[in-house]
């Protein structure tokens, strides 16, 4: 069972398995409340690319539907997320 399941809305994920024509590195901000679905049920996320691509209106950048259980939580929100960068391991 993936413990690491993303619980609220804005976490940034990773998708565990390979997904034609993305790249295996994107991460993804979950739009949806994960709470609402059951683990197998696909919820809707928006990778930060496309994001930056859209700055000006967020609201065109794709989502896409990927399985609860098909994602990985690394950062419990965009900010977060970005000072982790700075972080050395």
């Amino acid at each position: 069972m993936n413990t690491l399941m993303p619980t609220q809305p804005g976490q940034i994920c990773k998708i565990v398995s390979a997904i034609p024509d993305l790249e295996a590195e994107e991460v993804f901000i979950v739009t949806e409340n994960p709470a609402d679905f059951e683990d197998e049920d696909e919820i809707r996320v928006v990778s930060l690319t496309q994001l930056q691509r859209n700055i000006g209106n967020p609201d065109n950048a794709e989502r896409i539907s990927v399985a609860k259980n098909e994602l990985v939580v690394v950062a419990e929100n965009l900010e977060a997320y970005v000072k982790s960068w700075n972080v050395k391991e």
